[in-house]
């Protein structure tokens, strides 16, 4: 008489070749790729993506207002700063004098502006004037940033 044996159970694991092998992939992945996402490369897509939001903004605040907001963006001094035309009052936008009345920022305190940190730089400055259509004027441009382009479309006044 066969006497029948109950099943063994399957090992579950994985073999050591099998092991050494992904962790070899992982260092070479971690040698490659960990350099690649050093400090500087966050804080030039950080600062690219606060001066993009400041061109948005722009645009926003120029067709809910109806007054002429301008980006202005410097590679002199690597900052940026959203302004509206004065025309020597606080209270309204007005076609005399230049733009010089700083847009607070709806975030926080202060003026809608800033400076890169250190180790971003802007390559190709922008001034760009939005018109209560949230048109741009001179039609368009490219601001580099950090190695980044923000392009300001000439029909629409697009941001991307």
């Amino acid at each position: 008489m066969k006497r029948i044996l109950p099943p063994r159970p399957s090992q579950a694991g994985f073999t050591l070749v099998e092991l050494v092998i992904v962790i070899v992939i992982l260092g070479a992945l971690a040698v490659v790729v960990l350099p690649r996402l050093g400090e500087g490369s966050f804080r030039s897509a950080a600062f690219a993506e606060q001066v993009a939001t400041a061109f948005r903004y722009g645009q926003r605040l120029a067709v809910a207002t109806g007054c002429e907001i301008q980006v202005e963006v410097s590679s002199a001094t690597s900052s940026y700063a959203v302004r509206r035309r004065s025309d020597g009052t606080d209270t309204s936008c007005g076609t005399a004098g230049g733009f010089s009345l700083d847009v607070p920022n709806p975030g926080g305190s202060g003026a809608f502006s800033g400076t890169a940190t250190a180790g971003v730089t802007v390559t190709q400055g922008l001034v760009i004037t939005f018109n209560a259509q949230g048109l741009p004027s001179p039609n368009g441009g490219t601001a580099i940033v950090g190695g980044r382009s923000i392009i300001v479309e000439a029909d629409t006044g697009h941001v991307r």
